[in-house]
Order: structure tokens, then sequence, then C-alpha cells
């Protein structure tokens, strides 16, 4: 939006790959409507059979975060991500999300890239956020992720996942460790298999994955996947070719 909609923000957007807004300053009242138009139109195709969930960072000013968030709380959306820092940023301002949570009834998420169950403690005990969703591969693993969804849970702080680019293998450790969370749990986010010869040679998942919604854990030991190296020999470059040897 910050390249495409004229007069979106009163800056100049940069070439930044990121699809933050860490180059926006505030925005106008034209960028402001755009935005909050585009969200009435999705809750309208949903209705209310779907929560809606938006990731909308990192990067915006903390008056536009709490007038945006202030004006879609009356559609009643799951959560609002990374408004204010999070991809790409290695650093949490407990404090500046605590201002934007207590001014909203909206839900205020965040957590994916945080190193450590120590760097959520403040976003925990200082109700920081409502919602706090660790990846279980930036955190530190499938152990790390499950001791803050307890301690979250007993803050009162809700708990949903990160893990949309870890591919299978990091899909099979989410289904894991969802399935031993507390009731603070909502959902992960899902991940997929890129390139797509990854369903190929991953043996163990359901098919479909996901049915409603929702996925059967599965009863094998471990993370119950494997890599079949018969079928994943035929991907390997050249100078990987004797890495199943």
């Amino acid at each position: 939006m910050k390249r495409d909609i004229r007069d979106f923000f009163h800056g100049e957007p940069q070439t930044s790959v990121y699809h933050g807004a860490l180059d926006t300053g505030l925005l106008t009242p034209r960028g402001m409507k755009h935005i909050i138009a585009c969200v009435e139109a999705m809750v309208d195709v949903f209705g209310d059979s779907v929560s809606l969930a938006l990731d909308c960072g990192p990067g915006w000013t903390l008056p536009d975060a709490i007038r945006f968030a202030r004006a879609v709380e009356p559609l009643n959306l799951l959560w609002l991500e990374d408004m204010l820092t999070g991809d790409y940023v290695p650093y949490v301002n407990a404090d500046v999300y605590r201002e934007l949570t207590q001014a909203t009834s909206t839900p205020i998420h965040t957590g994916e890239q945080i190193y450590l169950r120590q760097n959520f403690k403040e976003l925990i005990e200082r109700h920081a956020v409502n919602v706090v969703g660790p990846d279980p591969c930036d955190v530190g693993g499938i152990a790390e992720l499950k001791w803050i969804a307890e301690y979250a849970h007993l803050h009162g702080i809700l708990m949903a996942p990160h893990g949309t680019g870890n591919g299978l293998l990091g899909l099979a450790a989410l289904v894991q460790v969802s399935a031993t969370l507390p009731p603070n749990y909502i959902a992960f986010e899902l991940p997929a298999g890129d390139p797509a010869w990854w369903y190929d040679i991953v043996d163990g998942l359901p098919d479909p994955i996901v049915r409603n919604g929702k996925i059967e854990v599965w009863d094998r030991p471990g993370m119950g996947v494997e890599i079949d190296p018969e079928k994943a020999r035929r991907y390997l470059l050249d100078e990987d070719a004797a890495f199943f040897d």
C-alpha cells in the first residue's frame, strides 16, 4: 500500500524488499481510510464464520497504531500482529507495546522473531501484548516454545505460534508442541512445503493435512515424519550427491 496508494503516508517509500512499513512516517487521512476500508471489505466477505487476524508491520508509529486499532474495534478482529516491532527487528519495545495494548480492545500480538524465553519475560509480565507468537525455529526449539506458552498462561496472555517459513519439518514440530499447550493456545500459522517437491520427500503427514481448519495429531515416534532418502536424492545438487550415503 505504501508504494501503490498515492499520498498514503507523509514521506517517500524506500526500496526495501521487506513487507513491513519501516520506512513510513505518519499515515495521511487517505492512507488510514484506505486500510480501514480494506479490513471492512474482508470482514464483509467472511461474515461471522471466520475470525480475521492481521499481520500489520512492523514499523507503524504509535499514534497511527492506536488510531487504527481503535477504528477496527467494532470488527472483532482476532489480533493485530507486529505493528511496532516484529519481522526484521532484533529487539522488542515492550513499554511501547504496552501503551498500544492498553489503548484499545483489539488484541495485540507479537513475538515471531524473539529468541529465548528470557526475551519474552517483559512482554508477558508487564502485559505488554494480549497474544505472543514465538516461532520454534527462532525461539530456540519446541521445549522453549512450550515454556513460554505455560508462562504466558499464568499471566492471562494468549498463544498463537508463528512458523510460516519453516517448511514441512517445522509444520510437524508445531503440530506436536501445540498439542501439548495449555488452554491459552489459539492456533498456529501454517507452514507449507516450498518448493512443492517437499511434499514428495516427507513421509508421515496426513493427506489432506488440514480438514475444516484442524490437523489431526498423528501417533508416531518423534515428530512423526521422515525424509525419504531415495525420493530426495533427485533434488540434490551435484556437490551434495553423497548427502544420504
